[in-house]
């Protein structure tokens, strides 16, 4: 039976081919595609290797999007196995396909603060990548989203074991790109533990490195990092440097999720110098991306902070109107377990109509703590 649909088997495109091909898909509205597979083939490798790289690149421009075309995906080709017999997969291809197009889900899922939908995407990953040959650089990968979402929920401790342990997987196998992105962990582990001198350093080690991989990308990343970092530390001269050689990098590459972390960390660098108005001013910048991103924990987040600086302008009404556009999306995300206190506080006050000043910095430190 196995040679009769051998076959049968369809022709597999030339990259070249592929390539054409998923830039077609990509540009046909996800509900009008069903009457289009037979002309395009989406069950063929040389399609889905540029189609998941294209995919992968949306995560930094539009997350909501990757998140929306990889369950469209992971949705057609899970069934696959026995309603395409005659489809181009050879071996474990599908497998692997499977198990990349659920990584980049929880990824986006990650970014956009669906932590439950990710641990399940990252569960279906891990299941489809153990079934292929050749695994332990891809199931690296998928640990190092695992470890970047076990980061955002704060579990510090158990990470200062695990990081050491990846660096070193991803060193051994020569993913030299993805050891370097580890290093973002560890850094934003001692930020978020107040150790912010040893935090710099391993993000100045991480410019060396990622400049040396001519990565303009993570090369961004670690600026806008430092940017923040050297806010929080009262060094502006420094902070504005790698602002402005940050900028121009994530414009050119379409990076909108670095570019609103970039006007959060200018907004603090604001706000530390008594600049209250144009501290104001970044943040609205930061709030106007992350709302067409659809990143609307990382709203809330922003909304927060706009209302403490309002606060300190004697806007107490345009205040308590941010804080109640918030509250109900960081319920909705579930997004504060450490921050319960201060948010049952802040609830309380508003109540009172007085605003629990201490409650609502509280608040919000804990998410510019999460937010590097």
């Amino acid at each position: 039976m196995t040679g009769e649909l051998r076959q049968f088997r369809r022709r597999r495109l030339t990259p070249e081919e592929g390539k054409q091909v998923a830039e077609t898909i990509l540009e046909i509205p996800i509900r009008d595609r069903s009457a289009r597979l037979a002309e395009l083939p989406l069950d063929d490798p040389e399609t889905l290797l540029p189609l998941l790289e294209r995919i992968r690149v949306q995560l930094e421009s539009a997350p909501a999007k990757a998140l929306e075309e990889t369950h469209y995906l992971y949705s057609f080709l899970e069934p696959l196995e026995t309603s395409y017999p005659a489809s181009a997969f050879l071996l474990d291809e599908r497998e692997y396909f499977l198990g990349e197009t659920a990584r980049i889900a929880g990824t986006a899922c990650r970014q956009l603060s669906r932590r439950d939908e990710a641990h399940s995407w990252f569960d279906l990953s891990e299941i489809w990548f153990l079934r292929t040959e050749n695994a332990s650089g891809n199931l690296a990968k998928l640990t190092y989203q695992r470890l970047a979402l076990r980061t955002e929920e704060r579990d510090f401790d158990a990470l200062i074991h695990l990081i050491p342990g990846l660096v070193a997987a991803f060193d051994k196998l020569g993913m030299t790109e993805d050891m370097v992105k580890t290093q973002f962990l560890e850094a934003a582990v001692l930020k978020e533990t107040d150790r912010l001198s040893e935090a710099a350093e391993v993000y100045r080690r991480i410019v060396e490195n990622v400049e040396a991989l001519r990565n303009d990308n993570l090369l961004a990343v670690a600026l806008v990092n430092l940017t923040q970092l050297h806010g929080i530390m009262g060094a502006a001269e420094d902070a504005w440097v790698d602002a402005n050689r940050a900028a121009p990098i994530l414009r050119r590459l379409g990076n909108h999720v670095g570019l609103a972390k970039l006007h959060w960390g200018i907004g603090y660098l604001m706000r530390s110098r008594g600049e209250t108005d144009k501290a104001i001013e970044c943040y609205r910048s930061a709030q106007r991306e992350f709302s067409d991103l659809e990143m609307r924990a990382d709203i809330a987040a922003v909304q927060l902070i706009i209302a403490d600086l309002l606060l300190d302008t004697g806007q107490e009404k345009q205040a308590e109107w941010e804080i109640r556009q918030a509250l109900p999306l960081i319920d909705d995300y579930r997004l504060v377990p450490e921050g319960f206190a201060a948010m049952t506080l802040l609830r309380e006050s508003l109540r009172r109509q007085k605003i629990d000043r201490q409650a609502l910095r509280n608040l919000h430190g804990y998410f510019e703590e999460l937010q590097g």
